[in-house]
């Protein structure tokens, strides 16, 4: 029954460890991941390749992450791709005075409006990004804008004519001063529009700016131009809080995004099923206080007591009695206990002055094999309280 039980307990823990692994935060990650294109991800839809790229150009390239969100005069560009976290309006409105006093803000998103974070920052700019529903261009797929060309001579350091874009996205602007810098006939995927001192890019494909995307040289060339405006060693910022990192890791958080870290609460896991279906303790039982406190003498006395009179024992009783009342009256004259009563008493006389009959008298009953409870008590007592007086020689 037990190894049968424990077979059981075996597959169980395979099919959760399998199940786990499928469908496990593992690949969850990895899938979210790769979707977004943040500068922590190396995957093809990460952003780590543009980090790196731009700061080995000799740009001084930050993370906002971390710390609260403010933007300084020091800041020349930054980098808004798909954020993930919703950019309320005091941050919104962080982010247009710092481009009205100088700062250039390229914002890429490309996802559906029920998961787009930017709409408040979109809003204030009087712009939308909308699905494309490709049936005004023919060289677009339905739905769909792989390639982009270039509608103003505005990038040409290098010189750019075309873009992979990837998106099913296009931007709707509802200001006329808003320059349509890369799209279709029927749908605008790079969009520019002059705000203050400063300057606004706002694309509707996410694809140029990843790590994949960046492996085209056109779309390479396209960065160097948004760039244009940063002075050479300017700050570029990547806008990394509104990805979700605006909490410092912690212990919990890492154990929660590693692979280690879910092993050892598997096993954990594990360990408290196995001790809990086993029954094996965590530790010795405390016992009770009854079962350790220590027991009085009076107690032990009592229990005898009670154990000799359940069973009747008054001879043995008082037989104990008139031996330790011989011995007790023998001892300070060195007599034999043993002798018997008329012998001892006799003996007894010639050296203390007692009264023979009461003591003969006291011996006779405490030898006597039948007596009452009553008559037990009171020869016990007169026992005890029998005293001889040593005759001065």
């Amino acid at each position: 029954m037990k190894q049968r039980r424990d077979l059981i307990i075996l597959l169980g823990l395979f099919v959760i460890l399998v199940v786990f692994t499928i469908l496990g935060p593992g690949r969850s990650r990895d899938e979210s991941w790769s979707s977004r294109p943040t500068t922590h991800s190396s995957q093809a839809g990460g952003a780590m390749a543009l980090l790196r790229w731009t700061r080995s150009l000799g740009y001084d390239v930050r993370q906002l992450q971390y710390t609260t969100f403010a933007l300084d005069r020091q800041t020349s560009a930054l980098f808004i791709l798909n954020p993930s976290v919703t950019i309320n309006p005091s941050e919104a409105e962080i982010v247009l005075e710092w481009v009205e006093q100088g700062g250039t803000l390229i914002l890429a998103d490309d996802r559906t409006p029920f998961f787009r974070a930017a709409n408040t920052l979109l809003r204030e700019l009087q712009l939308q990004i909308q699905l494309y529903d490709g049936e005004g261009d023919a060289d677009a797929a339905s739905g769909r804008i792989d390639q982009a060309p270039v509608l103003q001579p505005v990038f040409y350091a290098p010189p750019v004519r075309m873009i992979t874009a990837r998106t099913t996205q296009v931007v709707v602007a509802d200001d006329d001063q808003v320059v349509t810098l890369v799209g279709l006939s029927d749908g605008a995927v790079l969009v520019g529009l002059k705000r203050g001192q400063g300057y606004v890019y706002v694309s509707s494909a996410i694809f140029p700016f990843t790590n994949l995307g960046l492996r085209e040289q056109h779309n390479a060339d396209l960065i160097l131009n948004l760039l244009r405006r940063v002075p050479q060693g300017g700050q570029i910022v990547f806008d990394e809080y509104h990805h979700g990192f605006f909490t410092p890791p912690s212990l919990r958080s890492i154990m929660l995004s590693n692979p280690w870290g879910w092993a050892l609460l598997y096993a954990l896991a594990v360990m408290v099923a196995y001790l809990i279906l086993t029954g094996r303790r965590f530790g010795r039982p405390i016992p009770l206080r009854e079962e350790v406190a220590l027991r009085s003498s009076a107690e032990y006395v009592e229990s005898m007591a009670d154990l000799f009179q359940r069973s009747g024992k008054r001879a043995f009783v008082l037989r104990h009695y008139y031996t330790a009342l011989k011995r007790r009256l023998a001892r300070p004259y060195g007599l034999n206990p043993d002798l018997d009563d008329a012998a001892f008493v006799s003996e007894l006389a010639r050296y203390a002055d007692i009264d023979q009959l009461a003591l003969q008298t006291l011996l006779n009953q405490l030898r006597r094999q039948r007596v009452s409870e009553e008559a037990l008590v009171r020869a016990v007592i007169e026992a005890d309280s029998m005293a001889v007086k040593r005759e001065q020689r």
